[in-house]
């Protein structure tokens, strides 16, 4: 009783040592323990038969084919359609002047008539 009203008196700690690594160890391992629980678990050795099971049952369903879908659009738009752009331009240019040329020939042949 003494030796904890000095120690109230001098402003010393009345927490040990051990008490404060025994807190920390506790609060690793909790961490530790959470930490592990939200890991998702390895994936296990699956035959063919499995895995084609469990790709038809994502396959059926709605969301999944939704979000693939959305995803397959982005991507195209992102990285397809910037460089089809110059493509798609020339295309179209050649695309006119065989039309153009088409129709001078129809002309032509009606101006022949």
């Amino acid at each position: 009783m003494v030796q904890d009203e000095i120690a109230t008196d001098e402003g010393i700690n009345s927490f040990s040592t051990g008490s404060i690594v025994a807190a920390a160890v506790a609060a690793g391992v909790a961490a530790y323990l959470i930490r592990r629980s939200r890991r998702s678990e390895p994936p296990s050795v699956e035959t063919p038969v499995q895995v084609a099971a469990q790709a038809w049952e994502r396959a059926q369903d709605a969301d999944f084919r939704r979000r693939t879908a959305e995803a397959t659009r982005d991507w195209v738009i992102e990285r397809v359609l910037p460089e089809l752009k110059p493509i798609l331009l020339d295309l179209l240019k050649g695309v006119k002047d065989i039309a153009d040329q088409g129709f001078k020939r129809a002309e032509k042949t009606i101006k022949d008539l």
